[in-house]
């Protein structure tokens, strides 16, 4: 056979060889047949008629208004709340001075018997400025005798020892809240802050220790468990401005010497700044002071 036959030759051959192994088998039996699925009725979408009752699958926001209490309701958790503040002052008291249950008893006969001068001897009668500072000093001094009555040497030497430390503290507090409120009109440097801070603990110090000692256990930060009659230290320092002038029964009048008693002691403490602070410090303390004025020659103007 020639060469050039050979090679188609030998294709066909290959080819019909590969054709027969590739050959595909006989078809195989059929299966047995499966009945079909029952098809499941899709959920309708959520904006169907059949959905348009149903619940959302993502809440949105709720807005949930607590229930409105009664005054009555209201009145009472404040009293609770109060009450539970006094007890713990007991238990503070207590534990720094030692006292016994015997003790404890004596001393809430005591507080008891001092609230009962607070109530007006008329009802529905006014007390005057004049008459309310008193009351304070007479429950003060009656309160420093019950207590010295009952405490013994020891705990007599605790109870000065907690004294000293509230009124420590008290400075403290007020020359902290005073500095703070410096710092928010003017800027000041660290050696600035940490004199004014002790100007300021001088300063109140002194206005503290123009008040009757016996007003301190008054205090509603005193660590008596006092009720009622306990008072703000701000409420008793403008009583005593206001005092410091009996004569004047107008309130407005009363009114006007307090705000001028205020100016003063402010004027006193801007001349002790006047060696810390610089020339523009001082103006903007002074100016700070001068709006503060503004408004309150508003508030003591005479109606028209």
């Amino acid at each position: 056979m020639k060469p050039s036959l050979v090679t188609p030759v030998l294709a066909v051959l290959v080819g019909f060889g590969c054709g027969w192994l590739l050959k595909p088998a006989a078809n195989p039996a059929p299966a047995a047949a499966t009945p079909p699925k029952k098809a499941t009725p899709a959920r309708p979408p959520a904006t169907s008629p059949q959905s348009a009752n149903a619940d959302p699958i993502v809440p949105g926001p709720v807005s949930i208004k607590p229930p409105v209490q009664p005054l009555t309701d209201v009145a009472e958790r404040g009293k609770q709340l109060a009450e539970a503040r006094v007890a713990a002052k007991m238990q503070r008291f207590t534990e720094v001075i030692g006292l016994s249950a015997a003790q404890q008893a004596e001393l809430k006969k005591a507080i008891a018997a001092n609230e009962k001068m607070f109530v007006p001897k008329e009802a529905g009668e006014p007390q005057s400025p004049q008459q309310t500072f008193e009351v304070l000093v007479s429950g003060g001094s009656a309160l420093e005798k019950a207590i010295a009555s009952l405490l013994t040497p020891e705990q007599a030497t605790a109870f000065a020892d907690l004294r000293k430390r509230e009124t420590d503290n008290r400075v403290e507090a007020a020359a902290q809240r005073d500095l703070g409120n410096l710092t928010e009109i003017t800027d000041l440097s660290a050696e600035q802050r940490d004199k004014t801070l002790e100007l300021l603990r001088q300063s109140t110090a002194a206005e503290l220790a123009a008040l009757p000692s016996c007003l301190s256990l008054m205090l509603d930060s005193s660590i008596l468990p006092l009720g009622s009659q306990a008072t703000s230290e701000q409420s008793i320092q403008t009583l005593r401005l206001i005092v410091e002038s009996p004569n004047l029964a107008d309130p407005r009048a009363q009114h006007a010497k307090l705000i001028e008693n205020q100016r003063s002691q402010l004027e006193a403490r801007l001349n002790r700044l006047r060696s810390i602070l610089t020339p523009g410090q001082l103006a903007q303390y002074q100016a700070a002071l001068a709006e503060r004025y503004a408004i309150q020659d508003l508030m003591i103007q005479p109606q028209r």
